[in-house]
């Protein structure tokens, strides 16, 4: 049995994100640049702690590994034996890189999506640094894009979507960032290569975004906090099911929920 969750803005928060919950009565997981930057509640630490007792934890973000390792709180808390990274794109085993999963997904994005250098110019026509802050290339894969978010284009950037999906690049906004990605690389493909890797039978998944999608509808169940980018697309959905908590106090409500499935199942 696999507990596969995304990170930020499902398990933890920064003290933009948290919601209601102050931050005092938060524990720090994330350190950077000297300053805790990512928190996450007592009860959801003691959830998960009993989660990973009878599932095996395997974080899933779209941060790249050196971003994840910054996250002490689930690094070295919970030792997860895997961790996906970069979207799906690269998979961390016991800390290093699986060199099968990381020459396939390559493969596959040279194969079957545009070149990041085309993407790149595409965006290039509709930036403004009224708006950017800050654009990235993220382990040779993907875009991840620092925006003002009151300040964003809408009609170009629908534009930009449009343009994306033949070239086999999706885009996402979550928060402050809009991602633009291959759509071979995916938290969903990534899990079912975990899954099969653990022999495992059954899968538990959490997270909140688009990017997240993929990940969900490959668990067997698979559930979102309602604050997140999944829960504004749909008003419902046949096989994710949305907390009724947001910010911090979802990720209590979605441990719970699937602590409470798992004992029973």
């Amino acid at each position: 049995m696999i507990f596969a969750s995304d990170l930020d803005q499902t398990l933890i928060f920064s003290a933009r994100s948290k919601g209601e919950v102050e931050i005092e009565e938060m524990v720090p997981v994330e350190l950077y640049e000297g300053r805790y930057i990512s928190y996450m509640t007592k009860p959801a630490i003691e959830k998960l702690q009993q989660l990973a007792d009878i599932a095996r934890f395997v974080p899933v973000t779209t941060r790249i590994p050196d971003q994840f390792n910054r996250i002490f709180g689930i690094k070295e808390s919970f030792r997860p034996e895997y961790v996906i990274v970069s979207n799906g794109g690269t998979i961390l085993v016991n800390g290093q890189i699986d060199q099968d999963w990381q020459t396939f997904v390559r493969a596959a994005v040279k194969q079957h999506c545009a070149e990041h250098t085309e993407i790149s110019s595409l965006f290039a026509k509709i930036a403004s640094s009224h708006w950017v802050k800050s654009n990235d290339l993220c382990d040779d894969l993907f875009y991840s894009i620092v925006v003002e978010r009151d300040q964003l284009p809408h009609e170009p950037l629908e534009e930009l979507k449009s343009q994306l999906a033949p070239l086999g690049w999706s885009y996402s906004l979550q928060g402050r960032k809009i991602y633009l990605v291959p759509e071979k690389v995916s938290k969903g493909a990534a899990i079912q290569y975990v899954k099969e890797k653990l022999a495992s039978s059954f899968v538990y998944a959490a997270g909140d975004s688009l990017l997240d999608e993929s990940l969900l509808l490959a668990a067997d169940y698979a559930i979102s906090p309602s604050h997140g980018e999944l829960s504004r697309f749909y008003d419902a959905h046949p096989h994710i099911q949305f907390t009724e908590a947001k910010g911090a106090l979802a990720s209590e409500e979605l441990l719970d929920t699937i602590l409470k499935h798992a004992r029973i199942s």
